[in-house]
């Protein structure tokens, strides 16, 4: 007689099977169910064979197999059970149980990867998101102190992204290397407004100090006599507010005009040289042209820039006209932008300059730092290629035309010996 041919119930119950704990240890249940039951209906064979020799449990299922005893309907469907799950069919309410009721293994779905977020994905670049405070700034989850943001040649506003040089550190924190042009969709940047060059003046009968208007004259305090912010110098240790000082105030603007004014903060402190803007400057003293053909400019990198302008800002007003050769030479139209006056050259103009230009240098030697800001900020606007020369002088600027040309970076590496000619 041929006994119940359960090979395929087996196969699928293995196939079924998921690597998670549960789904083994459900296996492994059934597994010894099915031997349980085997070696039942071994025995009950083998009790009516006046030869049968009682042998350990562990051996019986092979005996039964030599003897070849069939196994009964109704342990036949319960084993099928055990194997591959409870049939889909509705049963008899009358129809007993012969085995215990066994819950049949279900596959386990894997779960769904879990999904890689936006700035997950500018962080594998070295990119990360600004998050602009009243002062400072939060980049991946570490503090950029006001003094480290204001020493960099370009502005950097809540919600940008800034790619950061592991690398290369300043005070412990990775360097900001370059503002991205780039933006998230779903990020909502925080407003936040600047007093800026606001002077401290004293409020009479009191220890506090108030802040009334800019030397700018372009902010809330300016707008009406009445708009003053009182700056309490408690609140500031350790930094010694004194009347005569100009800062930067800070606040976030939440549409309630002074009052979100009021509950702002001191972003800045400058230096007197900083500030001291309205004086004129001093008039340059003559000196004698020296005609000097010695350092007649012959290029020594070789590009082509194919006719495109090139925009030179510098605060070295003898030289703007003296780096004309190095553009032409390449095959360039060279345009040039006196910043010596810092006070004279007004955001619009550098926003109109840029804008008509193909590539944007500026040379940072003699400039102001609101200058070089501002053409950071209008060239990422216009998606113009920046570079910045240490000093003005002809070899500077001509490997600064070379980064931009090529997309480098904008600043030379340190390997590079910059000579002035």
């Amino acid at each position: 007689m041929k006994i119940y041919d359960y090979r395929q119930e087996l196969i699928d119950l293995l196939e079924n099977t998921g690597d998670d704990q549960r789904s083994l240890q459900q296996t492994l249940r059934s597994l010894s169910t099915v031997i349980n039951i085997l070696n039942h209906y071994d025995d009950q064979g083998n009790e009516n064979d006046h030869h049968y020799e009682k042998k350990p449990a562990k051996h019986r299922y092979q005996a039964r197999q030599r003897n070849e005893q069939p196994i009964s309907s109704t342990a036949r469907h319960t084993l099928h059970s055990l194997l591959t799950g409870p049939s889909n069919q509705p049963k008899a309410a009358s129809t007993p149980r012969t085995a215990p009721d066994v819950k049949a293994h279900v596959p386990v779905k894997p779960e769904a990867p879990k999904e890689i977020s936006a700035e997950e994905r500018l962080a594998a670049d070295n990119m990360y998101l600004v998050h602009r405070k009243l002062s400072g700034a939060e980049i991946n989850h570490r503090y950029y102190s006001e003094a480290i943001l204001h020493q960099l040649h370009f502005p950097v506003e809540d919600g940008d992204i800034v790619e950061l040089d592991p690398h290369q550190l300043v005070r412990g924190l990775p360097s900001i290397r370059r503002v991205t042009s780039d933006h998230l969709d779903d990020y909502e940047p925080v407003k936040i407004n600047v007093i800026e060059y606001a002077e401290l003046r004293p409020v009479p009968g009191s220890d506090v100090l108030q802040i009334a208007s800019t030397m700018k004259g372009d902010s809330i305090l300016d707008q009406a006599p009445a708009n003053t912010v009182v700056v309490d110098p408690f609140k500031y240790p350790g930094r010694d507010l004194k009347a005569g000082m100009v800062i930067d105030f800070a606040y976030f603007d939440h549409g309630n005009g002074l009052k979100d004014a009021s509950a702002g903060s001191i972003r800045w402190i400058h230096e007197k040289q900083d500030y001291d803007t309205t004086r004129q400057p001093a008039k340059p003293k003559t000196v004698k042209k020296v005609t000097n053909t010695k350092h007649d400019y012959e290029k020594k990198l070789d590009y082509d820039l194919k006719q495109r302008t090139v925009l030179v800002i510098t605060g070295v007003r003898d030289k703007v006209q003296g780096l004309k050769p190095v553009i032409s030479k390449h095959h360039g139209v060279f345009h040039g932008l006196d910043a010596s006056a810092e006070e004279k050259v007004s955001s619009s103009k550098i926003k109109r300059e840029i804008r008509d230009a193909d590539f944007v240098i500026v040379c940072i030697d003699a400039i102001h730092h609101r200058i070089s800001q501002l053409a950071n900020h209008h060239a990422k606007r216009y998606d113009k290629p920046l570079a910045i020369a240490n000093v003005t002088s002809n070899t500077a600027v001509e490997r600064a035309v070379g980064r931009a040309l090529n997309g480098d970076p904008a600043y030379a590496t340190s390997s590079e010996k910059i000579s002035q000619n």
